[in-house]
């Protein structure tokens, strides 16, 4: 095991006209993502502090405009798989509906529809329907890898909750991917772990768990065979990474599995809900069969403005130069989530 936490601490200097214009000295960090080695700047913004943001103006304006989710439309709007795909044109689990997404951006690209509940606060999004919902496009990745394995070779599901996320709609869904080649970021995951695994024969993802636990000062703790950790270099505020050791592909997870990661997600949901981040990304990382030394994993981040409505967490540091920032401490963020595992 050879897990390396790297990081550099500067200190900036100035005159504060806060405190009449006296010397001020301010810490800001660089952290290197152990396995990718992609910086990850930390602003010293130590104790996050955001305020409750009601959605309910928001949610009480998308209910009077169209919702193809919703259930009195849902059957006669959206799109069906082809017969020769899923034969009865949808994929049912519980609630959860997965439908063909009229615009895709993969050559395999289903929404899954959570619920027929139009909008369901952080505070009520259960485990039951994240498992339905993941099973859902589980079961839609793992027809398309059946089909056309090659065209169907690596996959994610993916979850934008309300619009601070991006999610351009408030009824609950997933945006599940499958295609020839990786996203740019899982292709650096995948890459990095195989190079992992040559070079020091050991899996990263079972090294960082150990490595993590010894530290202590980011592991969460179980929830099953699921480890859970505040990223060291987070992509944004919050980062949480479950990781399953053992399992890789789409065929691997079990309902077992699925129910043990909805329940740690629950548990993160449930820290953001409490510090008043209202919207999350979360994903969850397949690797292909030819893929070496990977684990399947979920990250889920935070995401908020710092003035209601106004501006977003995303600036050029992301967009123009592919550096994530975020305003809190993992070790901070893990001392607040432990009491949640």
């Amino acid at each position: 095991m050879s897990i390396e936490f790297k990081k550099v601490i500067n200190k900036s200097s100035y005159l504060d006209p806060r405190k009449n214009f006296e010397p001020q000295t301010v810490e800001t960090e660089i952290r290197w993502d152990p396995l990718t080695g992609k910086i990850s700047r930390i602003f010293p913004f130590r104790n996050l502090i955001l305020h409750r943001h009601d959605w309910t103006p928001f949610v009480e304006e998308s209910k009077k405009r169209f919702c193809p989710f919703c259930p009195e439309v849902l059957e006669t709007v959206t799109p069906k798989f082809t017969p020769d795909f899923v034969p009865e044109g949808r994929i049912r689990v519980g609630d959860a509906v997965a439908i063909p997404n009229l615009n895709p951006y993969e050559k395999y690209a289903s929404v899954v529809v959570m619920s027929t509940r139009h909008y369901i606060p952080m505070e009520e999004i259960d485990t039951k329907l994240m498992v339905d919902s993941f099973k859902a496009g589980l079961a839609y990745l793992q027809k398309a890898a059946s089909v056309d394995p090659a065209g169907a070779a690596y996959s994610s599901i993916n979850w934008n909750y309300m619009p601070y996320s991006g999610g351009s709609l408030v009824h609950p869904h997933l945006q599940v991917l499958a295609g020839s080649e990786p996203c740019t970021f899982d292709k650096q995951l995948l890459d990095a772990s195989a190079k992992y695994y040559q070079n020091k024969r050991s899996n990263y993802w079972a090294d960082l768990i150990a490595a993590e636990k010894d530290n202590g000062d980011r592991y969460l703790g179980q929830t099953g065979g699921v480890h859970w950790v505040s990223a060291f270099a987070p992509r944004h505020v919050g980062e949480v990474i479950g990781i399953l050791p053992g399992k890789q592909t789409i065929n691997e997870l079990a309902e077992k599995d699925l129910e043990e990661l909805a329940t740690g997600l629950k548990n993160i949901i449930n820290y953001y809900h409490s510090i008043n981040i209202v919207s999350f990304n979360a994903a969850i990382y397949f690797a292909g069969v030819k893929d070496t030394g990977y684990s399947i994993h979920v990250r889920i981040v935070g995401r908020f403005t710092i003035f209601p409505l106004v501006g977003s967490d995303i600036t050029h540091m992301q967009v123009l130069h592919d550096d994530p920032w975020t305003v809190a401490l993992p070790e901070s963020i893990a001392e607040g989530l432990r009491k949640y595992f």
